[in-house]
């Protein structure tokens, strides 16, 4: 903030606030927080979408030594209350477009004392809440209001996506903050010349902590889009000349396979980071080809962040790959035994595949009010995340899926990411899922869910493909395909699975 401050800081809709400007922002809306009794530890939950608000109340509730609780705005009322209960948020801060879900809130919980919605006019605030922008812009500042604060004060409870069950509070410190922005802008080279576009979630761990704030920290511009739309974000990159940007793998292509790509300058772009799903190398190639020569593809979650990385010099040669623990992360690949606890010590050969582990200063301490999740999670400083990973003679780590997702067919154990592999090398394949179904002579079908790029590819042309496939065993061959539009995917752009399995096995059950 005071490096630059009569630099572009952040740029929504048709507003612009230099960082001298949002931050004399940011104070009056810790002020008017601390008016209505917010204070040190206290949580702070927003449920709005991608925006200037957002930001706004993440770091006015850091100088408040608030804990800033962000929630995925496409969550339904009730999912939202459940958050919202669990953390014990006493403030919800909501979006132009949840004011009906805020109301339902409120008839639910008593714990919080204060609604802030974020409506343009204040007249179509509900009688008794307030309004964000009056409290933003006419709050007066009148005394010291923020606390001497170390790197173990909370800083935010980011709730993971509930994909294994409900949704868990991460509690993340400020020195876990700290260490996540400087970990990415040392890896990605960022400065304050930069000018990132926004197109993931900041409630996020990878929009907020792994991008918005190292952009910030070296005085960078933010350009925040209020809702992810391919023409837009094409528009955007060229009017704003934007040089960095997140970006999932179906979103990339999205953009590529937009009828009017060709027609958009995106030559200012100087990397892009990626991750979240894989990515073909026909995709990679037109990507470094067509859209940015340097692109970064990462592994991270949101108990500890960015933890792998492949940079751009080896996209293409170690495509597939999530390449080696970044500059403050240690990793592990520990032998996967679900019958006991395993040590840190028992690391697996390599290319054998086993459980990834992670430790670094951008770990999370733990659950919130879940000590035996965070006992399960945690242990000996490492943090255990559940994902399958071999890694290569160079060092470099592979993917192969999350230990619940094996696939369990006449006695073998297929893991769904080799099969995944093989699919996005067959021609016409857009974007590809493997679940196993349910069978009663094999325990589990292998099946593969497609998207494709070429409406005339077949199920038998693919089966054809993968039978003169050399790393896939006929036992791991998809014995049955599906195609779909879309795959279900979460904001992080991780394929959906149980949403797959519980779509695909009711289609089962009616054909017996």
């Amino acid at each position: 903030m005071d490096r630059y401050p009569g630099h572009p800081a952040l740029i929504f809709e048709n507003r612009r606030w230099t960082y001298a400007e949002w931050f004399a922002r940011i104070r009056r809306f810790a002020q008017a927080l601390s008016d209505i009794g917010v204070r040190a530890s206290d949580r702070v939950a927003f449920y709005v979408s991608t925006s200037e608000n957002s930001v706004t109340t993440y770091f006015a509730c850091q100088l408040l030594g608030a804990v800033a609780v962000p929630l995925n705005y496409r969550l339904a009322a009730g999912e939202a209350a459940y958050v919202i209960q669990d953390s014990g948020a006493r403030v919800l801060i909501y979006g132009r477009n949840l004011t009906r879900n805020a109301l339902k809130i409120q008839a639910q919980i008593r714990s919080v004392h204060d609604f802030i919605g974020c409506a343009y006019d204040e007249a179509n605030i509900p009688r008794g809440h307030h309004h964000f922008e009056t409290l933003a812009e006419e709050t007066h500042e009148r005394e010291e209001i923020y606390p001497s604060l170390d790197g173990s004060h909370i800083s935010a409870l980011v709730y993971t996506s509930g994909t294994t069950g409900k949704p868990k509070g991460v509690v993340h410190t400020h020195g876990n903050d700290l260490s996540i922005a400087m970990n990415c802008v040392m890896e990605y080279g960022l400065n304050h010349r930069d000018n990132a576009l926004h197109i993931a979630p900041l409630y996020h761990v990878g929009g907020m902590q792994a991008y918005f704030i190292p952009h910030m920290m070296v005085g960078g511009t933010n350009v925040v889009l209020g809702r992810y739309e391919v023409e837009k974000t094409l528009a955007t990159i060229e009017t704003d000349r934007i040089t960095t940007l997140f970006a999932v793998p179906t979103q990339l292509q999205e953009m590529l396979f937009h009828p009017g790509f060709k027609e958009f300058d995106l030559s200012s772009l100087r990397l892009l980071t990626t991750g979240g799903s894989a990515i073909s190398t026909a995709v990679m190639e037109r990507v470094l080809a067509e859209l940015c020569p340097r692109v970064f593809n990462g592994y991270g979650m949101t108990e500890a962040s960015l933890a792998l990385l492949l940079h751009p010099d080896d996209a293409l040669a170690k495509l597939g790959s999530c390449g080696k623990p970044t500059l403050i992360t240690e990793c592990r690949v520990i032998r996967d035994d679900p019958s006991r606890e395993v040590a840190p010590g028992e690391q697996v050969a390599s290319g054998e595949i086993g459980q990834l582990i992670v430790r670094g200063p951008q770990a999370m301490s733990g659950y919130w009010n879940k000590p035996f999740e965070t006992q399960k999670k945690l242990k000996a400083g490492w943090v255990y995340t559940g994902d399958l990973f071999s890694k290569d003679s160079d060092g470099f780590y592979y993917f192969h899926g999350r230990a619940d997702d094996m696939i369990v067919s006449g006695g073998e154990n297929i893991h769904p990411r080799e099969v995944e592999e093989v699919l996005y090398r067959c021609p016409g394949v857009r974007e590809a899922a493997v679940i196993g179904l349910p069978d009663d002579r094999w325990g589990a079908t292998v099946t593969a869910v497609v998207v494709r790029s070429d409406p005339d590819l077949s199920a038998e042309a693919i089966d054809a493909y993968c039978r003169t496939s050399d790393d896939l065993a006929s036992y791991k061959r998809p014995k049955r395909y599906e195609f779909v539009d879309e795959l279900p995917t979460n904001p992080s752009g991780k394929v959906l699975k149980r949403e797959l399995l519980g779509a695909f096995e009711v289609v089962c059950q009616r054909m017996l």
